[in-house]
């Protein structure tokens, strides 16, 4: 028996009254087909859901010894329950085969990609944040997918990315263990399997930042001559040495921020690999989607060929699997389209995806008000009223943010020329000059301000770029007051960490007295490098390092290099329950979820609150 039926609970209801499981599937037409496995397009009669009915004969595994491989995939597959996990749904077998229900999608990212070429900035942002979401929750679990490439990121109708294939997936003991077996995809391979060194989680992190390169270049990076040319093994030892090397190009095309974080998480040093969390926060991933660029995109029906994955013939005929992840569809991607005269064939490897969907034409090169601003958000502030040399800044107690312009009169008093006025979730704005009369009349207010009968009134994505400045210097003092105000207290044995509104700016204070700041070096720029200063327990500053500088390599004492360790793994720990807590608030949005603190303040403690 390859699979444990012990460990299996397969589904049941009063519908499904057959005793042979799979009397309770209607199946249709061939789909797919693998070395040992063949995928058909199938209808659970109970609920008349669609699913994929792959079927694997237990002669062919025995054959090419791949019993125990099955058995594996299965038992971490079956236990996987999330939004950007392909779903097993049932397991049962029978004396001649193995059958699994599958969640059915509508196609692959790879074969998305071929009649795309490549796909924008905000398309990548959109498919990699859920697939960072996928990843998070294997590896919470212990589990290494050592396989993420297009090919196995399926996508649904809704254009939302599932996580499929677990063939070659590793059941971990602990964050800690290792693995030296060689095994996945040459041209997404870390440098630490391609050279068979221990590997661990940040092997996944590695196939990330190959597969972001991926969708904004159209090849992948160490791959000079197309991936049908790395079945002769001469290409794949090139495409290992490369690897190994880690020498790719970027193209001049990429903005900054992308340029950044692939250069960031394609690092031979694991120490140096951004982390899942650290890839969430990084600015590329943070940029608002543009959902106008979304919709100057047309839609046709292309045939594709493919060497891997279970194509759904019919699905645009039929409604698709509820996808619990309503919030995150992006409609304004065009839906995926099938042609039904067409069948592919699969790898065993694969699970899901279609051989149709839909194009899109060239985007506009017009550039958004969202490709050089972020929007500013107010939430949890406080009402604040400063006053500099050239503004008056305000956050009301409703959020709103105002400033006024101040210019010296040939009297030398000053008056306010204008008054720019942004929502408190950054999305509104409002301009306006006020009457001449009442320029001196709100230098020294901090009530309301009245709205004149003639004022300018804008969106986020539609204010002109005269404004861009206003909004900047609007977003720079939201910053300011965000960097300062704390969002989760977390109590260690070794001292007080807190991280702040901004989600970026953390300090940790040693039980000695000693205190280290982790911030950006620039607030004005979200995207500024991160600096860490170690100031000691007398309150003079000792040193600033560079955030992204390996700690074993500075030029410091080992109880120094030690503080910055905890430091970094104790804002890691703080961004990944700040992550937790913002999804419970989205759930909860009328729960006061912030500031949060962890753990217990000591009764004798010199931690300063």
């Amino acid at each position: 028996m390859a699979v444990s039926a012990a460990e299996w609970t397969p589904h049941s209801c009063d519908g499904c009254i057959n005793l042979d499981s799979i009397k309770n599937y209607d199946k249709f037409e061939l789909i797919g087909t693998g070395g040992f496995a063949k995928v058909y397009r199938g209808v659970r009669l109970c609920d008349r859901s669609d699913v994929a009915i792959k079927i694997m004969d237990k002669q062919q595994l025995k054959l090419k010894n791949a019993q125990s491989r099955v058995n594996e995939e299965v038992q971490i597959h079956y236990r996987l329950r999330n939004p950007a996990i392909v779903q097993l749904l049932e397991v049962f077998e029978d004396d001649a085969n193995i059958y699994l229900i599958l969640e059915l999608c509508a196609t692959d990212m790879q074969k998305y990609l071929n009649i795309r070429q490549q796909f924008t900035e905000d398309e990548t942002r959109h498919y990699i944040k859920q697939i960072v979401t996928g990843i998070e929750y294997l590896h919470s679990h212990q589990i290494l997918h050592r396989d993420l490439k297009l090919h196995n990121l399926l996508l649904t109708k809704e254009n939302n990315v599932k996580i499929a294939d677990f063939g070659l997936a590793k059941q971990m003991v602990s964050h800690e263990q290792t693995n030296f077996t060689m095994v996945g995809t040459p041209n997404f391979l870390a440098p630490e399997i391609a050279t068979r060194k221990a590997h661990s989680f940040e092997a996944d992190i590695w196939s990330l930042g190959a597969l972001i390169y991926q969708c904004l270049v159209g090849k992948p990076p160490f791959d000079d001559q197309g991936e049908l040319n790395a079945l002769f093994n001469e290409n794949v030892l090139s495409t290992l040495k490369r690897v190994a090397n880690v020498r790719y190009i970027l193209p001049e095309g990429l903005s900054h921020e992308a340029k950044d974080l692939i250069n960031r998480i394609l690092q031979k040093d694991v120490k140096k690999r951004l982390t899942l969390i650290q890839i969430r926060n990084h600015p590329f991933l943070l940029k608002r989607q543009l959902n106008d660029r979304m919709n100057s995109s047309r839609t046709s029906s292309t045939s594709l060929r493919s060497d891997s994955g279970y194509f759904d013939t019919s699905l645009s005929s039929r409604q698709p699997i509820n996808d619990s992840r309503g919030a995150t569809i992006l409609n304004s991607l065009p839906p995926l389209m099938i042609n039904r005269s067409q069948k592919v064939n699969a790898s065993s490897a694969s699970v899901l995806s279609c051989n149709n969907l839909s194009n899109t034409n060239s985007i506009s090169h017009r550039k958004l008000i969202t490709e050089k601003l972020i929007p500013l958000n107010t939430q949890r502030l406080d009402r604040r009223h400063v006053i500099t040399k050239s503004d008056i800044m305000d956050v009301l107690d409703d959020g709103e943010v105002v400033i006024q312009h101040l210019v010296e009169a040939k009297t030398g008093s000053k008056r306010i020329v204008d008054v720019f006025r942004v929502s408190s979730d950054g999305q509104k704005i409002i301009y306006y000059r006020p009457d001449r009369k009442q320029y001196n009349s709100y230098i020294e207010s901090e009530g309301p301000l009245p709205l004149p009968v003639n004022y300018e009134q804008y969106t986020f994505d539609t204010l002109p770029e005269q404004y861009h400045s206003k909004y900047r210097r609007a977003w720079k003092f939201v910053n300011i007051i965000r960097s300062l105000r704390c969002k989760i207290i977390m109590y260690t044995n070794d001292g007080k960490c807190r991280l702040m509104e901004t989600s970026v700016e953390f300090d940790f204070t040693h039980v000695n007295g000693s205190k280290l700041s982790i911030y950006r070096k620039n607030l004005e720029h979200f995207d500024s490098p991160l600096e860490m200063k170690l100031v000691d327990s007398s309150g003079r500053m000792t040193s600033i390092f560079n955030y992204d500088d390996c700690i074993e390599q500075l030029n410091v004492p080992l109880d120094t290099k030690q503080m910055l360790q905890k430091a970094i793994k104790y804002r890691e720990c703080c961004l990944m329950k700040n992550q937790l807590l913002e999804e419970h608030q989205a759930q909860f949005p009328d729960g006061k979820t912030f500031p949060a603190i962890f753990g217990e303040k000591p009764r004798s403690s010199s931690h300063k609150t």
